[in-house]
C-alpha cells in the first residue's frame, strides 16, 4: 500500500473536510486504488473531459469503467457497489484485475482518439461510463462517425425537451429520447446504465 494516499486521506482529515467516497477508497487495501489511480492518470482525463476532478471525480469515473471491464457487464455503480469491488480486489488474485484496468486503457486511448479537447459531450461524469462503454462495444470502423452521432443525439433530447414544455401532448415528442432523460436522472443505477446504452446503440445502428 503506498502512503501518499493515506497521507492525502489523514490530512484531509485533520482539515475536518468531507471526505468524498472516491477518496476514501482511493486509501483502502489492496491492488484496486492503484490500478484506479492509473486509469485516472490517463490523458483523457486532462485533455477531453469537461467535469471537475477537484473531489476525485476522475477516480470515480476510474473506479466505475473499471468496473464494468472486470464484470464484462453494466452493473449499479453506486458508492457501496464501488467500496464493495474494491474491498472484493482485496481478497483476490490481482491478474483479472490488471488486465481489465489495461482494456480499460486501450478504450481511453480509442475515447482519446474520438473527442475533442474539453469536449462538452464530456462535461457530465453521470454520462461518461456509458460514453466509455459504447465505445468498447463500437467497431473503429465506425469511431469516425461516433462523435457526430452523438452530438445529433443530444441536439435531438433538446429539442424534445422544448416540445414537451412547450405543449405536453405534442404528437412529435420522442418517448425513447423521453425515456432515455428519464434514465439520465439516475446515473448510477444499473437499468439506467442498461437502458441508456440500450437507446444509443439502437439509434447509432440506425443512424
Amino acid at each position: 500500500q503506498e502512503e501518499g494516499p493515506i497521507n492525502e486521506l489523514f490530512v484531509r482529515l485533520n482539515r475536518s473536510k468531507a471526505l468524498t467516497g472516491a477518496e476514501v477508497r482511493n486509501a483502502m487495501a489492496g491492488p484496486a486504488p492503484e490500478v484506479i489511480r492509473e486509469i485516472a492518470k490517463h490523458e483523457l482525463f486532462r485533455v477531453n473531459i469537461a467535469f471537475t476532478v477537484k473531489r476525485g471525480q476522475d477516480l470515480n469515473a476510474a473506479a466505475k469503467i473499471l468496473m464494468f471491464m472486470h464484470q464484462n457487464k453494466l452493473t449499479e455503480t453506486k458508492k457501496r457497489n464501488l467500496d464493495a469491488f474494491v474491498r472484493d480486489m482485496a481478497k483476490k488474485k490481482s491478474d483479472r484485475l490488471e488486465l481489465a484496468g489495461r482494456q480499460v486503457l486501450d478504450v481511453l486511448n480509442d475515447m482519446s482518439e474520438i473527442f475533442l479537447p474539453k469536449d462538452r459531450l464530456l462535461a457530465s461524469g453521470g454520462v461518461f461510463p456509458i460514453y466509455f462503454w459504447f465505445v468498447r462495444n463500437t467497431s473503429e470502423a465506425n469511431f469516425i462517425r461516433l462523435r457526430e452521432f452523438l452530438v445529433r443525439f443530444e441536439k435531438a433530447r433538446k429539442e424534445n425537451r422544448k416540445l414537451i414544455n412547450a405543449n405536453p401532448q405534442d404528437q412529435r415528442i420522442d418517448g425513447e429520447l423521453l425515456q432515455y432523460d428519464k434514465f439520465n436522472r439516475s446515473t448510477n443505477d444499473q437499468q439506467s446504465h442498461e437502458g441508456r446504452y440500450k437507446i444509443l446503440k439502437k439509434r447509432f445502428a440506425l443512424d
